[in-house]
């Protein structure tokens, strides 16, 4: 080398490649296959560590191998004798085994049969709700036969809670995304031209091929073992526990038909409960349809399999389908179910369907209050007017400290319905009037036969309301140009307790707002508030600024058929949470 490139080479850094005294393995040409092999190695140490891990979970269950000395299809063909939840049903193993990779394929396939709960027959019991079981057997022997080529629960089982809670989880295969049988898959099937090259495309090295389908394979495997662990989650309920005692069956008759529960479904609302008094102590029940019963069974069973889930509204609603109210509430109360906490009091105005609709009307908003999905816990009445007393005082005794509040009042004759949502609590502390920052909303949800209509009304961002003493005042009188009104209650477009204020000077008036009757109202709108079905409804506006408001210039038109003003002959308070 030249002084020049010497120099130059050290310049840059460059450094000779020296050949070494003795070569070893490392410096052969053969290191990358070698490490790539020891790193394939922990590949398959992984998998097969995966491997034992899902079939230790599965033995944990009280899984074993299906009749290992038995031919599979001979497995297949067993007719097995079930009892589900008191119903005895026989069904062949590969009926219940025809949509691979579903809960129930994998629950019986045969290495769970040692792990069932057996009644006194050695009928592998099911605590599942019988006529969602009968639906999915029934379907799956059209399934299997090639009859129909996918399950769907019918738009009639839509919305009810038992049939799609127990057709979905048996039928649920979690490799696929959805949440009925019939879903999009979350991994489509491959797609066999896939792996065929375009013309032209210059061939893929074999070893390079591999490492993209290594890739994809080791992808699909840890796919593969969450989705697995995930029906292993919805079997494990279904299955023994462990405690002797909890897996003993107990059943009660109802009406002729016999309704079965584990003893730990039954204890599962207190030794003593009357729901467990019912399998255990009592006699046959005959005053109540056993629809009704299976029913509340499922709803406390499926609570007690959630890991002892406390039973809620929405769970006791959704389980009713289309009972009547009635019945559904005397067989509550029949099998020590509070009627009253689960679906609200037999006699309130606020309905489950009315929370739905305010639900509706507000979704679009970006800051919408919160509203409950049904009546029942934590939607509590806490006040009742023909019960407590119409007077300022009793509401507000009954409603101190509780917020966010719902008022619902019906008006007298016309018995239209309204709402007030209140997001803050309504408080007084003394004898003096008082404003409060607190958002408020108004809805109005039932009308009449000749003005039907129902929806929003409008909002505030304040609350006006009377002490012990005094009363709001300055309130505007939408039926008189030339006059004011007092209130107690003044909120998102109704005044509450109104009083023209004049009249408060006369003899006989209250000489204490904590003594005002809350029964005459005012209620209004803002005209361009109002929903397009209502511009039909033809009514008087009147603007504040021709009553001397000069700092609002829209147009208000009255809510209600009587009018401007109107009597209530009922308001109910609820606190919703």
């Amino acid at each position: 080398m030249s002084a020049s490139a010497a120099a130059a080479a050290a310049s840059s850094g460059a450094k000779r490649k020296c050949p070494a005294d003795g070569a070893d393995e490392d410096s052969d040409g053969r290191s990358g296959i070698l490490a790539t092999l020891e790193h394939g190695q922990s590949v398959v140490d992984v998998l097969q560590a995966m491997l034992a891990e899902l079939e230790e979970r599965e033995r944990a269950m009280g899984g074993a191998p299906a009749a290992p000395n038995k031919p599979k299809d001979e497995v297949m063909k067993e007719v097995l004798e079930l009892n589900v939840s008191g119903e005895h049903v026989e069904v062949q193993r590969s009926t219940l085994c025809a949509v691979k990779g579903s809960v129930l394929a994998v629950m019986f396939s045969g290495k769970f049969d040692s792990a069932f709960i057996r009644d006194e027959n050695n009928r592998i019991f099911l605590q599942v709700w019988p006529p969602a079981f009968q639906w999915c057997v029934m379907h799956l022997i059209m399934y299997e036969g090639e009859q129909i080529s996918n399950m769907s629960i019918p738009p009639s089982k839509q919305h009810d809670t038992p049939f799609t809670y127990w057709v979905e989880l048996l039928l649920w295969d979690p490799a696929y995304k959805r949440c009925r049988p019939g879903g999009d898959p979350v991994l489509p099937a491959a797609d066999p031209a896939s792996g065929q090259q375009e013309d032209g495309e210059q061939p893929t090295p074999a070893p390079l091929r591999l490492t993209a389908e290594l890739h994809t394979l080791l992808k699909k495997a840890l796919e593969d073992k969450a989705a697995h662990e995930q029906r292993l989650d919805a079997i494990k309920p279904l299955l023994k526990t462990g405690n002797v005692e909890d897996d003993t069956l107990v059943s009660t008759r109802v009406s002729g038909s016999t309704v079965t529960v584990t003893t730990g479904v039954a204890k599962s609302l207190g030794d003593d409960s009357t729901f467990a008094n019912k399998f255990i102590k009592y006699g046959p029940t005959v005053r109540a349809p056993i629809e009704h019963v299976r029913r509340i069974v499922d709803v406390v069973a499926r609570a007690h399999m959630k890991k002892g889930a406390a039973i809620t509204a929405d769970d006791v609603q959704g389980a009713m389908g289309e009972l009547d109210i009635e019945g559904y509430r005397h067989a509550l109360t029949m099998y020590g179910l509070d009627s009253d906490r689960y679906l609200g009091p037999a006699d309130a105005l606020l309905t489950t369907e009315h929370l739905h609709k305010m639900r509706q009307w507000c979704e679009r908003w970006e800051d919408a209050p919160t509203i409950p999905p049904c009546v029942g816990e934590p939607v509590i009445r806490i006040y009742k007017a023909t019960v407590d007393g119409w007077k300022w005082l009793d509401f507000f005794d009954a409603v101190k400290g509780h917020s966010p509040l719902l008022l619902i009042s019906k008006v007298a004759d016309s018995n239209e319905l309204f709402a007030n949502l209140i997001e803050g609590p309504i408080e007084v502390t003394g004898p003096a009037q008082s404003h409060r920052d607190t958002r408020c909303f108004g809805f109005k949800l039932r009308g009449t036969n000749s003005h039907p209509y129902v929806g929003y009304t409008g909002w505030g961002s304040k609350i006006r309301s009377a002490g012990t003493q005094e009363r709001a005042a300055e309130v505007i009188d939408f039926s008189s140009p030339d006059s004011e009104l007092t209130s107690v209650l003044s909120i998102a477009c109704f005044n509450f307790g109104i009083c023209p204020a004049a009249q408060q000077i006369q003899i006989g008036a209250p000489a204490a707002a904590s003594d005002e009757i809350m029964k005459r109202r005012q209620g209004f709108m803002r005209e361009e508030a109002q929903r397009d079905e209502w511009r039909q409804w033809e009514r008087p506006g009147v603007r504040p600024s021709d009553h001397g408001w000069e700092d609002d210039d829209g147009v208000f038109l009255p809510v209600s058929v009587k009018g401007w003003h109107f009597d209530i002959d009922e308001l109910e308070a609820y606190k919703l949470t």
